[in-house]
């Protein structure tokens, strides 16, 4: 039996010169309307809560036996985002939240100041239960860091990690509930609908052959991975509520951006390490075999920041015409 790694084509939009966010909108956003009678009621807002999460490392790993004959191989593979300050996260975190505010009020739409939502009592409980930006968090195989413009503190969704045990994905529930209960609180206090904007940004897609039942008996276990910051779908949102209505527009595919963001994609793995785990598995016997792989994709960090600015820039674009069309 062996391992193997190899790269394949990571599904999604690409992110190119002949994108256009307004002829997008409608077939990359799903809109949920839980509650409500729609966009255009909307007549002032308040940006309540604005996160930013960055994928700095990703995980893979995949097992696999082969009918009839003994032992199992596997391979793991650990991926780091490299290269790049706080400074630059956050550089994209602000600029991203003041185009957000300069889009709304070109929409006609009152948008209650920066400084009057921090100061607002029920902002302020919120606030406290959260964390301050930035902030780790993690899943079962990534590791991202959350940004939020300066003063808004990361609470909700972004301020949990849920891969560390069962009761993390039950605080992690809380958090949620808790912050929809304080949003209630604040948009009545601010008289005003709540936008709340999440956005991931991934920089590597991994696979592994572990998806299927045929390739986890096929006596060959693999890791794949694409390098490319993305936008990913499902957990990026665009989210309105108030006492009245609640609704969230969602990124239904991941949207691809030039790889040319990273100079280098550095192969980190270790030979004693891979030593160790061929005697260990020696040692057990069995005609086990394992592989670790490791490797770093090293941003260039100007180009990094003008291209991710550019693609995150474009789902603020889809959101706003999906919005405007809502009007």
């Amino acid at each position: 039996m062996n391992t193997s790694a190899f790269a394949e084509k990571i599904p999604g939009v690409a992110f190119d010169a002949n994108f256009k966010p307004a002829e997008r909108a409608s077939s990359m956003l799903k809109l949920v309307n839980s509650h409500g009678t729609g966009l255009g009621d909307i007549k002032r807002a308040a940006i309540s809560s604005f996160q930013v999460q960055f994928v700095t490392s990703g995980a893979a790993s995949a097992s696999s036996y082969e009918i009839g004959k003994p032992g199992r191989a596997s391979v793991s593979s650990m991926i780091k985002l490299v290269g790049l300050e706080p400074t630059d996260f956050q550089a994209i975190t602000d600029q991203l939240h003041a185009q957000f505010m300069r889009d709304l009020s070109a929409m006609k739409i009152d948008v209650v100041p920066h400084e009057q939502v921090l100061a607002a009592q029920a902002y302020q409980k919120m606030a406290a239960s959260g964390k301050p930006s930035p902030t780790e968090t993690r899943t079962k195989d990534t590791w991202s860091s959350v940004y939020a413009p300066a003063g808004l503190a990361v609470y909700g969704v972004g301020s949990s990690s849920t891969a560390i045990s069962l009761l993390a994905g039950f605080t992690a529930m809380s958090d949620v509930m808790n912050t929809m209960s304080g949003n209630l609180e604040l948009a009545k206090e601010l008289d005003a609908n709540l936008v709340t904007v999440r956005l991931v940004v991934n920089f590597v897609d991994t696979k592994s052959s572990d998806s299927s039942w045929f390739s986890r008996s096929s006596g060959e276990a693999k890791v794949s991975w694409e390098f490319g910051p993305s936008v990913a779908a499902g957990e990026s949102t665009m989210s309105i509520s108030s006492p009245t209505q609640n609704m969230t527009m969602t990124l239904q595919a991941p949207l691809l951006i030039d790889g040319s963001a990273f100079k280098e994609i550095k192969d980190t793995t270790s030979v004693a390490g891979n030593v160790g785990l061929a005697l260990l598995s020696l040692a057990i016997g069995g005609g086990n075999s394992a592989t670790a792989v490791s490797k770093d994709a090293i941003a260039d960090p100007e180009k990094y920041r003008t291209l991710v600015s550019a693609g995150v820039g474009a789902v603020r674009e889809m959101f706003m015409e999906r919005l405007r069309v809502g009007k």
